[in-house]
């Protein structure tokens, strides 16, 4: 549930370093916390965005999960399907259910990401039980 090969912010998006481009989504516990999800909306390619400011949300019928950026960086890439394809997203988070492609302006940023074991933890503390996060 929890991938090894990428990390993680404390708002629950994932990042995937690939040399000069990071993709990110969120992650299977956020989604699996929320159940069914009811819309995404994701912001246009080209755009600017700032570590502090929101720039998309996930929504279930009960609850909105604002994405915020890891790093202030440009977006490269949207997978804009994703809008009208919730299911692969809940399914496939870290594979085709990526939310973008970014360029990172400041490398520095990214430090203070989660490692996945150090994510897990974090998740455990917010949701104990409720989470089982060995599927």
């Amino acid at each position: 549930m929890i991938q090894e090969d990428r990390t993680y912010t404390r708002n629950h998006e994932w990042v995937k370093i690939d040399a000069a481009v990071v993709r990110m989504g969120v992650t299977a516990p956020l989604l699996e916390m929320m159940g069914d999800l009811v819309a995404l909306e994701l912001p246009a390619a080209d755009d600017e965005m700032m570590i502090s400011y929101p720039l998309g949300t996930v929504e279930s019928a009960d609850q909105v999960h604002e994405i915020m950026p890891p790093a202030d960086a440009s977006i490269l890439d949207v997978n804009n399907g994703l809008e009208w394809d919730l299911d692969t997203l809940a399914e496939d988070p870290y594979g085709k259910g990526w939310l973008m492609k970014i360029k990172v302006h400041e490398p520095d940023q990214l430090r203070n990401l989660l490692m996945p074991s150090a994510y897990r933890e974090y998740c455990q503390e917010l949701w104990g039980e409720e989470l089982d996060l060995d599927e």
